[in-house]
């Protein structure tokens, strides 16, 4: 049947049936559109299924295919899932007449990989839920494919790894003050392990408010998260984005902000010159709550000493609470690391007086773009896949296209194929030009002149 009058008799069919079971009382609305959105999905597989195997008629028909291509089997089927539904595509699979290859061309002329079975749309969505989303609801949301296991969407995650420094970054920016922010989530690890999952991220301070009671929001820019186990190459890249996207030479003040974890103050060897380490303000408020291990209404006092630089004083109160012979020694050894904490960031600590500083928020980011997702409920990561959902979160954060983040991934294994495919017909032909020297010499393994053969035969050692 032609594939118009089909879709015409389905729809009519649909229209019909329900109308009845709508004047009956047997339908309410929302079984309606169901019964609309089912059938729309059903038809949308029919009319890709048409249109390929017409596709694969005109290949077969084509005066290139004949002078170049035999068929050695017909009747393959493919099975791709994709956003509509399974689509089944039935192929021939050809020899090359000359190079003896073997090749479904319907798939190569599609951009269909040898082994895909998902199609790239799909992908794209699959890796948007999963960002957001367990890996089985991500599956399970998915009523009309073929694929129900959750092992599929780990598998997707693992493929993509989403770089920040991979999207663009426009036209450079002039602006006197520029923030960088960083912090890490813990994240478990199968093996049992806790490790670290890196934050970073570049804003311009707060954007403008439209209203008094509109709540502050940063000005953000760009985002970089994961594994980052060299970090240097981190900084790198964060280092690249600021050089990319700002004129550097027009910025008064840059200020790294964080907890003064090692990883963090390092950045201060890869950004530009005038960055200034501030250590974040949450930090330093934790510290002294520690500090005021059992006297807790010193605090405030605390607080206003390191407020007022006024260093001697807390030096002192740390002196007489560590003289105290009855000191448990869990106190001892948590007051001692807070004294050498806030000493070793004292200056860092009293830079939050500057001016233009406005304070530092990556907890609260660490909560909102990796806990949320990473650590917040009981779960097992492996390496890569704790590593590519932090990139693939800060990817879609930064506005990334995941469409193009699949293409390219795409379009990269395909010219690696092609490269592969040549080589290996490079090679055929080095093998047949070098024949004598796997003793395939024609002249040797064919000729019937006895003293020829002894010749050639010393010639090659034998």
């Amino acid at each position: 049947m032609n594939i118009i009058a089909h879709c015409v008799d389905e729809i009519s069919e649909l229209l019909t049936h329900n109308f009845k079971e709508i004047e009956n009382g047997a339908l309410d609305f929302s079984t309606f559109v169901k019964n609309v959105e089912q059938t729309m999905r059903n038809l949308s597989v029919d009319l890709v299924e048409d249109v390929m195997e017409k596709t694969e008629e005109s290949i077969f028909s084509s005066p290139h295919r004949k002078d170049n291509y035999r068929v050695q089997r017909s009747n393959d089927k493919k099975v791709i899932s994709t956003i509509i539904g399974d689509v089944t595509l039935n192929r021939r699979y050809y020899q090359h007449k000359e190079q003896l290859n073997y090749i479904y061309l319907l798939d190569d002329f599609l951009g269909l990989e040898p082994h895909q079975r998902i199609d790239g749309n799909l992908e794209e969505d699959i890796l948007r839920k999963a960002s957001d989303m367990s890996y089985q609801k991500t599956i399970d949301s998915y009523e009309d494919i073929g694929i129900h296991s959750r092992v599929t969407v780990k598998n997707i995650v693992h493929k993509y790894e989403a770089k920040s420094n991979d999207l663009p970054t426009g036209e450079k920016r002039i602006v006197p003050y520029l923030y960088i922010e960083a912090d890490e989530d813990h994240v478990a690890y199968q093996d049992g392990t806790n490790r670290e999952i890196k934050l970073v991220y570049v804003h311009e301070g707060f954007k403008e408010k439209k209203s008094e009671k509109e709540r502050s929001q940063l000005k953000v820019t760009r985002r970089f998260a994961g594994r980052y186990e060299d970090t240097e190459e981190l900084w790198e890249d964060v280092n690249y984005f600021i050089e990319e996207q700002y004129d550097t030479s027009k910025i008064k003040q840059l200020y790294l902000s964080g907890d003064g974890a090692h990883w963090i103050k390092k950045g201060l060897d890869y950004l530009p010159a005038r960055t200034k380490f501030v250590l974040d303000p949450f930090h330093v408020s934790q510290s002294l709550k520690r500090a005021a291990v059992g006297v807790p209404q010193v605090f405030s006092t605390l607080h206003t000493w390191v407020k007022n630089d006024q260093l001697g004083y807390l030096e002192d109160y740390f002196d007489v609470r560590l003289a105290d012979e009855q000191l448990s020694k869990s106190s001892r050894k948590l007051l001692t690391a807070q004294r050498t904490y806030l000493r070793r960031h004292w200056e860092a600590i009293q830079s939050q007086k500057d001016e233009q500083y406005i304070s530092c928020s990556a907890e609260g980011h660490v909560s909102h773009y990796l806990s949320a997702r990473l650590s917040s409920r009981p779960m097992g990561w492996s390496n890569t896949g704790a590593d590519h959902m932090a990139k693939l979160r800060m990817y879609i954060l930064n506005d990334g296209s995941l469409t193009a983040l699949i293409e390219n991934k795409a379009n990269k294994q395909r010219k690696e194929r092609k490269i592969q495919q040549l080589d290996r017909r490079v090679s055929s032909k080095h093998r047949q030009a070098y024949a004598v020297i796997q003793g395939k010499l024609p002249i040797l393994e064919h000729s019937t002149d006895t003293m020829l053969r002894k010749g050639f035969s010393r010639f090659k050692g034998i």
